[in-house]
């Protein structure tokens, strides 16, 4: 291969750089040529000693991408480095699948930090400005448990019982002896029950129609304001921590990937000039 097939070669991989780098990187190999001449080398050797134009130009597209990512850090810039260092060999190329997967996931993972953190400090700032100015009004959901207070002071025992027109039942019934609560609404469409023993934290829920039956033996009895703020904390602790560590990840990653870069062209340089 002469000056000019080589030099040919070379401008065409290099199509995707800049027309200004490009020229620069052309006019050094020419006169890296002009310098091999001058000291008795033919042009074929020449080109032999620096190899594959199109591999070289792959080395030179590398560097460059690595070295806009130092300057100036983008997506756009990290996955231009991530295919410049793939299209140096087959084992870059297979390597860098499961990587872009790995920064999908990582990418994923900071948004639903971020949407976490925001809908934290969303909730805890309206519960702050509710605490201290009144604004925005809530209305509170109330514990469940109050539905049984009237049961639940110890006072004398009371008992509800409506009936309706058309054989619909309301029974509430409080057992003194076990202090069992229960609330039962019976139609001709179903059957709804309530209930809740003394010693439980939680209650049971059944629902029954024509159709079948729904049990619910861990029925939660409400979300209180103590609750919200508790939820508001733990999504910034959740929210914060998340994105902190989501950039320490990103943080050794770029790393990682700059440090395999310069090996993988360490490396080949090595070898050209042990081919030189």
């Amino acid at each position: 291969m002469n000056q000019q097939e080589f030099i040919s070669q070379l401008q065409e991989a290099l199509s995707r750089l800049p027309e200004s780098e490009r020229q620069d990187i052309v006019a050094d190999y020419q006169e890296y040529f002009r310098d091999g001449l001058a000291a008795g080398r033919s042009e074929a050797d020449i080109a032999a000693g620096l190899g594959d134009p199109r591999q070289l130009a792959r080395e030179l597209t590398a560097r460059h991408h690595i070295a806009r990512w130092e300057s100036r850090k983008s997506v756009g810039n990290l996955l231009a480095v991530v295919g410049a260092i793939a299209g140096l060999g087959v084992l870059n190329f297979l390597l860098a699948i499961p990587f872009l997967f790995y920064l999908w996931l990582l990418t994923m993972a900071a948004l639903a930090a971020t949407g976490i953190l925001i809908g934290g400090v969303v909730l805890f700032g309206t519960l702050a400005c509710n605490e201290l100015f009144g604004w925005p009004a809530m209305h509170e959901t109330r514990d469940m448990r109050a539905v049984w207070s009237a049961f639940e002071q110890g006072g004398p025992v009371g008992n509800i019982h409506i009936r309706g027109s058309r054989g619909e039942k309301v029974d509430v019934v409080r057992d003194a002896s076990s202090g069992k609560t229960s609330i039962n609404i019976q139609s001709s469409d179903g059957t709804v029950s309530l209930e809740r023993n003394a010693s439980d934290v939680t209650g049971q829920l059944r629902i029954e129609d024509k159709e079948g039956q729904v049990n619910i033996d861990a029925l939660d009895w409400g979300f209180s304001r103590k609750g919200a703020w508790i939820a508001s904390v733990l999504m910034l602790l959740l929210g914060g921590g998340g994105l902190f560590l989501c950039y320490l990840l990103a943080r050794w990653t770029w790393r990682g990937l700059l440090a395999y870069g310069r090996y993988q062209l360490g490396i080949l340089d090595k070898a050209r000039g042990l081919d030189g």
